[in-house]
Order: C-alpha cells, then structure tokens, then sequence
C-alpha cells in the first residue's frame, strides 16, 4: 500500500475545537494546515505558508493543549475521499467543534447541495431551485416592465410640443420631395 498521503488531525484543547485535514507528504515535513478561513486556529498552530523555520519551531515547542494525531495512511485519492467522508460526518454530529468551513478538496468529493460550503440548511446560495425560481421571475417582472416602458414612450411620443412640430415640418418635406400621397395633383 503507497503512504503517500495522511489524513491528520489538530486539537485545541482551550477551545475544545478541532481541525481535521489531509496532506501529500509525510508527517515529519512540517506541515501544519491550509486553513485560511479561520483566523481563531491560524492564531494556535501557525498556517503552512509561513517560514519552515517558525512551523519547525511550533513543532518543536508546540503550547500545552495543542496536539495533531494521524489518523490514515494512503495515496492521495484514498486521503482525500476519507477526508471528506470523516468532515461530512462531523457535520452532520459536531460542526460547531470543528474550525474546518469546507468538506475536503473538491477535486475527489462531489461539492453540490449539501456538501457545497455555502449550504445553508436547506438554501445553498448559488445553484439551487429557489435561486432559480427567483432569478426567472425576476427576470419576467423585468420584460414585463421593459415592454410597458416602451409602449409608454411611443404613446407619449406624439404629445410633446417639440414631437408633434418636428413631425409637421418632416412631413411637409416629404410631401415637397415626393409630392401628396394621393392622386389630386395630377386631376
């Protein structure tokens, strides 16, 4: 079996919080996570984007509280099938322990309804059928009001001053190029 991969996971004791997460790597590479949402658990164990030197340092005198187990070992696909399956079931019991926002890496993990991180009990905020529902509604309501908008202005074309001139002056014109519409002149 390829170690390629682990699933870890951090424990914040002062908080009674958790954070559950998986790496391609080894253990010992000083990895610590890829959080960026919470600002609360980037304050205890130090993001993966800092200085190697300072998440050597944290590893090396990590503060009284603050563990991180390793849970699995695997390839790449099996961790992050695993980690998604471990936070899916964290929601569903104790989300509210847990700093993670998001179910896993969504290149393995299917994102939609209510895996997706913007599910809200019920209303997902982007692709759902209300959304839908509302935006073509929405929608009608604004051809509706194009459409009145603009049988009002041609209604309202001929009743200003100004209109109802320019149209005499074009209509001599025409009569003075083409001559009348009708055949009087020539009788």
């Amino acid at each position: 079996m390829e170690q390629e991969a682990f699933v870890y996971l951090w424990y914040d004791a002062s908080n009674k919080k958790y954070y559950l997460g998986k790496r391609k790597g080894t253990p010992d590479d000083a990895y610590t996570h890829s959080s960026k949402s919470s600002d609360e658990f980037c304050s205890i164990v130090p993001h993966s984007t800092r200085p190697i030197s300072e998440r050597r340092e944290f590893f090396e005198n990590m503060p009284k509280g603050v563990s991180r187990r390793i849970l699995a070992y695997g390839t790449d696909e099996e961790m992050c099938i695993l980690e998604h399956e471990l936070l899916v079931n964290r929601k569903k019991r104790c989300w509210d322990r847990y700093y993670n926002e998001s179910l896993g890496d969504p290149r393995y993990v299917d994102t939609s309804g209510e895996n997706h991180p913007q599910w809200k009990g019920g209303i997902s905020y982007d692709h759902n059928p209300y959304h839908r529902e509302y935006k073509k509604k929405s929608r009608e309501l604004n051809d509706e009001y194009a459409q009145r908008e603009k049988k009002r202005k041609l209604d309202n074309i001929h009743r200003w001053p100004s209109t109802q001139k320019r149209l005499e002056e074009q209509k001599k014109r025409h009569e003075k190029m083409h001559g009348t519409s009708n055949l009087e002149a020539f009788m």
